[in-house]
């Protein structure tokens, strides 16, 4: 049996070995998100996420385009001639996009919003979005100024890749839009 641990050191894990240095999640490259020791996501993980949320989105946007192929309402016809004589017919269905803008916001409001705080990307990767401040849910007001912000930013594409790239070296691994409204992602179970 081994000697009691002096009161300033860490409890022993179980099979007798004390926790790393830098605390239970010091080592792996996250920091502790809550005072729970909830570790922050990483970039991989948050990236996983949004990929998953992306394709989701997609295929809504080709539903909404097929279902809006006939309108003309938002729509920028052009025509492209190729040196070797082609010929191409094009058309950017603004409507379309404005519309799968509109549903992401929404999508994000309402899941992120609630008290999961989770989208199904999110999900699928294990982690989630709360307050800043105390952990709790980021509820539907700070979910829907996130969403709005990230599809803003988008518009400015430097600075939504700026934005993505920020929790690389950002201590709460923290995007420009979690910083503006006041949200961090956790990790909601152990991915590995």
């Amino acid at each position: 049996m081994p000697p009691p641990a002096p009161p300033s050191y860490p409890a022993a894990q179980s099979g007798g070995y004390p926790p790393p240095p830098g605390g239970q999640y010091g080592a792996s490259g996250y920091g502790v998100g809550t005072p729970e020791g909830t570790p922050y996501a990483g970039w991989g993980t948050r990236l996983g996420g949004w990929l998953i949320d992306a394709v989701i989105f997609v295929v809504v946007q080709l539903i909404v385009g097929a279902l809006l192929r006939k309108s003309n309402a938002m729509t920028l016809r052009f025509t492209t001639h190729m040196h070797n004589g082609t010929i191409h017919h094009n058309r950017i269905d603004f409507l379309v996009y404005l519309i799968t803008l509109v549903l992401v916001v929404i999508y994000s409001t309402v899941l992120i919003g609630g008290p999961r705080g989770q989208s199904v990307g999110m999900m699928a990767v294990g982690v989630r979005a709360v307050r800043a401040g105390d952990g709790a849910p980021a509820g539907h007001s700070k979910a829907f100024w996130r969403s709005l912000l990230e599809q803003v930013l988008r518009f400015t594409v430097i600075v939504w890749i700026l934005d993505m790239l920020w929790p690389l070296w950002d201590g709460k691994n923290q995007t420009l839009h979690d910083k503006a409204v006041g949200t961090v992602v956790l990790r909601a179970r152990n991915t590995g």
